[in-house]
Parts: structure tokens; sequence; C-alpha cells
């Protein structure tokens, strides 16, 4: 497909094309609002030689771009401009893509129970959700997940639809889903917003709710680290834990930069402790209400935050000898405190009073995680294994 155009909270915002060996993106005459923090409204066009790293930002990967392809590719090619038309508007983040001169296009899913998706005792319902859902699933990531709507029969004040991004796993890391229920747990009792997440009953999937929309419901502007450094989703381990300070003080508004720095430590040290070796660019990010005109050399108008925590897992658990996915001081080997605590101070502006506080939390909050483990133990046996290495790891001390 050569061109598409795309939406910016289903309103024409521009047009995307491949010329030669070239993307160029075009802002339509009269948008009103910018579709990035790196793309400000402009006239001249944007040209890249590969796709725009916010167009890139959401592109399956792995086994759930392999279930689209298979399912659209004969009738509609599989390049990455067909790709993101496909999806149209199920979308991580406020934009949406459609055919050249074609309407955005609007799902009618069916709508599961999130009762019903977290007592299943079906062992291939994720394969029944990915086969239903995966061409409604603008999310990326590796890990085998879907984008669904799902009735909450739970919430009765409030809004019974919400949207949640439902992920299972492969051969190759068994029992995924409890150890990140762990490490998200984890996160949580130390304090940091994560997104509402479950387990379900039979421990084959981790539902978590979306972190890019409001208490409505409505989608807010998203990107990630990879966006905002200008690179690829290929290129989301080249980079410095350095590289994200910056990224958060270049980015995020003045009022909350502070505690994004400090969460940022945070969820650095507790990657640190549960070994994740997958805390990559494409893991961190920023939220937005939107970007209203937004003008090449201006600064934006909007308030913009750190979004929540949505994706910590053990890897060491698995991979003993797991490298960093980013680099500090110019080494992706794990590093003694004395490098962190330099960094946290250098790089976060954190006092050493503010450092001890935050190894503090997380050593309690690994305290707390520990029945949680238990009982996942007693519940699932089969995760015993996988139990016993993330106790290990968090037992350390941190300083």
């Amino acid at each position: 497909m050569a061109k598409i155009d795309v939406y910016l909270k289903s309103e024409l915002v521009g047009r995307l094309e491949k010329t030669g060996q070239q993307y160029v993106f075009s802002y339509h005459h009269n948008a009103i609002s910018a579709l990035s923090l790196t793309m400000p409204l402009r006239t001249q066009s944007y040209t890249n030689e590969s796709l725009h790293p916010i167009f890139q930002m959401n592109l399956p990967e792995g086994h759930l771009r392999q279930v689209i392809e298979r399912a659209t590719a004969k009738q509609y090619g599989s390049d990455d401009l067909t790709m993101l038309a496909i999806l149209g508007d199920h979308q991580i983040g406020q934009l949406g893509f459609a055919i050249e001169g074609q309407p955005l296009l609007l799902s009618k899913q069916n709508k599961p129970d999130l009762k019903a998706l977290l007592g299943s005792e079906d062992a291939n319902l994720f394969d029944q959700l990915l086969k239903n859902f995966a061409c409604f699933s603008g999310v990326a990531g590796v890990q085998p997940k879907v984008l669904l709507e799902i009735n909450d029969s739970n919430q009765r004040l409030t809004l019974p639809l919400k949207s949640y991004i439902v992920k299972s796993w492969g051969d190759d890391y068994p029992h995924l889903a409890c150890n990140e229920f762990v490490c998200l747990s984890l996160a949580k009792l130390a304090g940091l917003e994560v997104s509402p997440f479950y387990l379900s009953d039979n421990a084959k999937l981790l539902i978590t709710e979306r972190f890019d929309l409001n208490r409505t419901q409505q989608r807010l502007g998203f990107e990630d680290f990879a966006v905002l450094q200008a690179k690829s989703t290929k290129q989301k381990y080249d980079a410095s834990l350095e590289s994200c300070a910056n990224t958060i003080k270049q980015y995020v508004s003045a009022e909350f930069k502070s505690k994004a720095l400090h969460d940022f430590f945070k969820l650095t040290i507790i990657n640190y402790l549960v070994g994740n070796g997958d805390a990559h660019l494409k893991n961190s990010g920023i939220l937005y209400d939107n970007l209203d005109g937004y003008q090449l050399g201006q600064l934006p108008k909007c308030k913009r935050r750190f979004a929540p925590i949505f994706d910590i897992v053990s890897t060491q658990a698995y991979l003993p000898n797991d490298m960093m996915a980013l680099s500090l001081t110019g080494s992706k080997r794990w590093p003694k405190f004395k490098v962190l605590e330099k960094f946290a101070i250098t790089h976060c502006d954190l006092s050493k009073k503010q450092i001890k506080k935050i190894c503090d939390d997380i050593e309690i909050a690994a305290q707390e995680v520990w029945p949680i483990l238990e009982k996942l133990e007693n519940t699932h046996p089969e995760f015993i294994q996988i139990s016993v290495k993330i106790k290990e790891l968090i037992s350390r001390k941190i300083n």
C-alpha cells in the first residue's frame, strides 16, 4: 500500500505515503493538533528513510503480527502501511489509520466479560482471542497480546465497558503471566502508579487495563521513549538510562518532572532487583491530553506526565546471565549500587535521603510480595521453579 490517511482522535490530520525508499508524512492543511511531540505542526512534510517512530510505535511484533498477516496478507499485503490500515483505530494512544480516501473503520467487536475471562478453564482461550481480535490489536511487543473491550459486570457505578490488554506467553518463557503479576504487584506495593491488573484463575492470562485511557475511557496521547528519542522499534535496546532521564527532563511538564525522575529511578531499582533485562525504551512513555496548536519552535501547552507502569518481568528467572536492556555508564552489566546512586544524584536530581527512602520502600514491598509468590506456588505448582528464582532475586539487599 502506497498511501494511507492518518487520523487523530478520529479526525483526519494528514497523509502518510511511501515514495521510493522514503516515508513521507504531511499534515492536512486544516490540522489543528500535532500527532507527536517530535512532529509539531508545520507546512513542510516530514521525510524519513524508515517509517517514522510514532507510526512504528504500535506495529505488532512476533506472533501477533504473524497471526494478522496469515489472516490478511493474501488479500491486502503485509507491508507496514497496510498493517496500519488494517489495525485502523485500534491503537494505543490517539492515532488511527485508513486506506487513502476511505473512512476510518470502527470495529463492532463482541464484548467478552472480565469475570468469564478470569474464571475460564479453557487452556486454548488465548488462541481463540488472538484469532478473533488480532486485527483490532495495535500494540507492540514480542509477548503475545491483544487489545480488547471487555464488559466488567462488577463495575456498577462507573462505565461497565473498559479496554484491556490481554497477555499470554510462548514456550520460551513459561508462566510469564504469574511472573509479571508478581513484578507488577511489587511495583504497586512500592508506591508506583500501575495500571490495574488481574491474573486469570488458571494463570494463563494477565489482563491489564489500558494505561492510555482517562477515567471516562477516552484515549490519551501516548509516546514511548523510543519515539521520543527518534529511534525505531529495532533500536529499543540502543540507548541508556541516562538518555531516558534526559527524555523525562525534555518532555515531561515542569510540575511533574521531579516526580517522574523519582519514579523512573524507583522503576530502575525494581528492574535491578527482579532482574528485568527487558526494560527497554518501549516500556516507558509519556501521556498527555492533546497537542492542540503545537507548532515548531513552541512548547506544548498540554500537561505531560510519566505514564503508569505497564510492563515488568523477571527475565533472570529464565536467563540467569541476562544483562540490562539499557546501558548505564556505557555498560549493560548489572551495576553496583554506588553506580545507581550516582545516576540518581547526577541524572535524576535525587538526594541521598530520597534514594534511601526509595530503596526502603522497595525492600518492604519485596517482603509483602513473598505471600503472593507462596500463594501462586500453592495454586499453580508448575510455577514453583520460576517462583524460587524470583524469591532469590528479591531477597537481595539493594545497597
